[in-house]
């Protein structure tokens, strides 16, 4: 397994298992908000490769923490799970990984062994969650 940090933003605390247990396959560290505030906090203390991210947040929406992520330095890879983000695919960048609520267990695994493999997500030196 790469060493790499995920964030994963959701105010589902089942849902929030669930993604710990299925990124614990591909990621080393994890680290969870349950608002879009705590998880901008998160965003700009440390450097994370990947996050999931909810778009119907409290506090802060997913859109604007996308926003905090598209101003980071090293960016992570998003992946945007949420029964509206087929609607809104063109606020994201190019490189976003929309799954739809409810989603697959299955084809998020497919999605982040695609996304731990590719050469800008950590490696067994980088990455850090804090």
């Amino acid at each position: 397994m790469k060493k790499c940090a995920a964030l994963v933003v959701d105010d589902d605390t089942g849902t929030q298992r669930l993604l710990q247990v299925s990124l614990r396959r591909h990621c080393s560290d994890i680290a969870c908000a349950r608002d879009g505030a705590a998880a901008a906090e998160l965003l700009r203390e440390s450097d994370f490769d990947i996050v999931v991210l909810d778009l119907m947040l409290p506090k802060m929406n997913g859109f604007e923490v996308a926003k905090v992520i598209e101003s980071l330095p090293k960016r992570p890879r998003l992946i945007v799970l949420s029964a509206i983000a087929r609607y809104f695919e063109d606020r994201f960048p190019p490189d976003t990984v929309i799954l739809q609520k409810p989603f697959d267990i299955e084809r998020l695994d497919e999605v982040m062994t695609a996304v731990t493999q590719s050469p800008d997500v950590a490696s067994d030196s980088s990455g850090s969650a804090g």
